[in-house]
């Protein structure tokens, strides 16, 4: 098919995500996300002899039919197609990618500081703390953006869509709202454009370059292990010092649990380390039990339509009452 055609490019920005290593829908990622689940429960498997491995009872949990084919995420399907379409032809209007920012913060440092470095030395520890620094960008970025839309009311309004899910699969990383869908991408956007233009203009593009491939190793690797099951019914925790530094699947289903004393936990998405300074690490225990969702105020995200359209209804009539100076009282603030 012509690329340079109208349906040619359609289907171009429709199907690209899909083999796009960098896209979190690449399929290669879902591949390699089942691939390293049951890489982990063999080898546990292995490690307790006496324990007979029953290959169809992994398979049975994998593919559960009370998960996959329950009403909450039959709603994750249809969500999932229709922000596919709004991702490809109408979200990336409303913001800037990450090479805008840094191109624009890149002038801006030029301006005030002069030229840029031309080094283009590549020094294994530059390129190491490149690449750390910009991971630790994308996931403080990450965590301060998700912060911030469970402590605003009227960001919440929008955010409460993803965690109604009353059942988790892959699919329901998409569980949003178009409104979420340009917040969060916009806000790690701009903090890894500034790091890369910050990071470009004191140790050269070289070694910046550098450091972006090895990132981009790391970023890549995560999203085909971990990314995936985070959205799952597999319950995979980090416990002791590894829970404090990496966020594991069993840390994100803490964070989609109803039960308030989970409210605000765990919000960071590769790392815990932010959720442990800001005191919001709760710490998964192993077989602990979580009910997921929102209880009552989910029941109303129930089709398509109310779930774009409630969050806007709810986010308004807050916005409204807070300039005529009234108390809030729409529903419950995500702190409960």
């Amino acid at each position: 098919m012509d690329i340079t055609s109208p349906l040619g490019e359609a289907a171009h920005k429709l199907l690209f995500p899909f083999v796009n290593l960098f896209d979190q829908r690449n399929l290669l990622s879902y591949l390699g996300a089942l691939l390293f689940l049951f890489a982990v429960i063999v080898s546990i498997r292995l490690r307790r002899p006496r324990t007979e491995m029953r290959l169809r009872a992994l398979w049975r949990l994998i593919t559960k039919r009370t998960v996959w084919l329950h009403r909450s995420a039959r709603l994750d399907y249809r969500l999932y197609l229709l922000n596919m379409v709004l991702m490809a032809f109408v979200l990336g209007f409303f913001f800037a990618g990450s090479a805008a920012w840094s191109a624009l913060f890149g002038r801006a440092l030029v301006a005030l500081f002069g030229p840029a470095a031309i080094t283009t030395g590549h020094d294994w520890g530059i390129v190491a703390l490149i690449a750390l620094v910009q991971l630790l960008t994308l996931d403080g970025s990450y965590w301060l953006g998700h912060a911030a839309m469970h402590k605003s009311e009227v960001l919440w309004q929008f955010h409460k869509l993803h965690h109604s899910a009353e059942v988790m699969t892959p699919v329901t990383e998409f569980r949003q709202h178009p409104v979420e869908l340009v917040w969060m991408p916009g806000i790690i956007a701009m903090a890894t454009g500034l790091s890369y233009a910050l990071l470009t203009h004191w140790f050269g593009t070289g070694a910046a370059s550098m450091g972006m491939t090895a990132y981009a190793a790391i970023a890549c690797l995560h999203m085909a292990t971990f990314h995936h099951l985070r959205h799952s019914h597999i319950n995979m925790p980090f416990t002791g010092a590894m829970g404090i530094i990496l966020h594991s699947p069993a840390h994100h289903i803490i964070h989609h649990s109803e039960d308030p004393a989970h409210f605000d936990r765990n919000m960071g998405y590769m790392l815990s380390i932010w959720d442990w300074m800001a005191g919001t690490l709760h710490m998964p225990r192993v077989g602990e039990r979580v009910t997921l969702g929102v209880g009552a105020e989910g029941a109303e995200h129930d089709s398509v339509a109310s779930a774009l359209w409630v969050p806007i209804r709810d986010a308004a009539i807050l916005i409204r009452r807070r300039f005529a100076g009234a108390p809030s009282q729409v529903m419950r603030s995500p702190e409960g």
